[in-house]
């Protein structure tokens, strides 16, 4: 059985996480995968939104760090898949929207803030519990650090507490809350939507985004200039 789904609907690339069995726990291969997938669709004009989510009522429950096995060789490209796999997320130059469908905790939490919006089950839970485990979200809070206030974020990993639905659109880690039966379609809609801006523009953009965490106002700045005469350049 494929643990990455891939459909398109129009120019949304609907791409889903199918190891329910495992909660959508993201293996080295499924990480690699989609990371792969991520980078050819920036590539691919016939896509100009994607939709990330999970098969069943779980969206992802982190990492499964445990097939990667005792060895320092297989836990280094289970790190460096997960690595692949953001930068993946934040070069795809086109909107992704997570389809929240259930629970995204640890990993899933990361990758779910990772996504530039989110449709969220009303059921869904949200958080970073691997404290409870004797663990650290120690990839994950590289990736959600900048989206939650530090008080905030100790919180959730010192308590191991999970955010419900409404807590977590009221701070703003998700743009909307449905029925479960909902969040696909709504998820794909707000795809299609953002999808349907000059392409060039939005890439530009979006990489804009990411290139800037972190630099400082005047870098940041100079990149920022760089890139609307790019875009200039390209509207004439």
């Amino acid at each position: 059985m494929a643990e990455l789904l891939i459909t398109q609907r129009d120019r949304v690339a609907v791409l889903t996480i199918n190891r329910p069995a495992h909660g959508n726990r993201l293996t080295t291969s499924l990480a690699d995968d989609l990371a792969a997938t991520l980078e050819a669709l920036r590539a691919d004009a016939s896509v100009g939104a994607c939709v990330l989510t999970g098969t069943g009522n779980v969206f992802c429950l982190g990492g499964d760090y445990q097939g990667a096995g005792p060895t320092d060789a297989g836990r280094t490209a289970y790190a460096n898949a997960l690595l692949r796999l953001d930068r993946a997320m934040a070069q795809l130059g086109k909107p992704l929207v997570a389809a929240v469908n259930g629970d995204a905790h640890a990993g899933g939490f990361a990758v779910l803030v990772a996504c530039d919006l989110a449709v969220a089950a009303r059921t869904a839970t949200f958080g970073l519990p691997e404290a409870a485990r004797g663990l650290f979200p120690f990839i994950a809070l590289a990736i959600v650090r900048d989206a939650l206030p530090k008080k905030l974020l100790f919180d959730l990993i010192y308590s191991a507490r999970l955010l419900d639905a409404p807590e977590a659109a009221a701070r703003h880690l998700v743009n909307e809350i449905v029925e479960p039966s909902a969040v696909l379609e709504r998820a794909v809609a707000l795809a299609k939507q953002a999808g349907a801006h000059r392409t060039g523009v939005v890439t530009l953009g979006r990489d804009l985004y990411y290139a800037t965490r972190g630099k400082g106002a005047n870098e940041a700045l100079h990149d920022a200039r760089r890139a609307l005469l790019e875009a200039l350049r390209a509207a004439d």
